[in-house]
């Protein structure tokens, strides 16, 4: 009866240590398992970071690229701004500026008169400052009396014509009536001198507008 009960327990005792090597195995099994699906979240969080990390470096590069494209377009666009801003000094100014007027007048009339071709202006007369309807700009009415071949005449017309322009920085100006007479200078009646005495000269007396800002 004794050595039956010694069996029992010792089936009992190998049982218990197959019970608890099982639930060993089954521990190790689910720490294994643990652990491998936290090494693979590792790597995914790993890799993750690994691309954002390239990301912000990308990021960083293009907003780099785009700052200093941004600030070399703003150079050359407060450069422009400011080549427009002294042009339109000269071509629409803040003010009547008669005296440049006066002086571009005599600026023409010099490169374009010769003995044989002249362009003389006798007389100019500056007029009362008016503005315009819609008070946008306002304008000074200049008179002048000019004696002037064929030929300066035509180059006179355009002058005023391509007034306006950013290029020419002329100042913007347009014809609001002109008179003319044509008579031949052999007495010098004209008071202009021309060596080719079959030069005939166009005696005109012209009234302009020459505009500038209303401010």
């Amino acid at each position: 009866m004794g050595k039956v009960d010694y069996q029992l327990i010792l089936q009992k005792q190998k049982t218990g240590i197959r019970a608890y090597g099982l639930l060993c195995l089954v521990f190790l099994i689910i720490i294994g398992a643990y652990g491998y699906f936290k090494w693979l979240d590792y790597n995914i969080f790993e890799q993750a970071v690994a691309t954002n990390e390239a990301d912000v470096v990308t990021l960083k590069k293009d907003s780099l690229n785009e700052k200093n494209e941004y600030l070399s377009n703003k150079t050359q666009a407060d450069e422009l701004e400011n080549e427009l801003n002294d042009n339109l000094k000269d071509v629409f100014p803040a003010n009547d500026n008669y005296t440049e007027l006066t002086r571009a007048f005599d600026a023409f009339e010099e490169q374009t008169h010769t003995a044989k071709s002249p362009f003389v202006i006798s007389n100019i007369e500056y007029q009362e400052i008016q503005t315009s309807e819609d008070g946008n700009y306002k304008y000074l009415p200049v008179r002048m009396t000019i004696a002037s071949s064929q030929e300066n005449f035509n180059k006179f017309l355009q002058y005023v014509e391509q007034s306006g322009s950013l290029l020419g920085k002329t100042r913007l100006m347009d014809i609001q009536s002109i008179h003319l007479s044509f008579g031949e200078d052999e007495s010098g009646e004209s008071g202009v001198k021309v060596t080719n005495s079959n030069s005939e000269l166009i005696n005109f007396s012209v009234k302009i507008h020459a505009y500038f800002q209303n401010i």
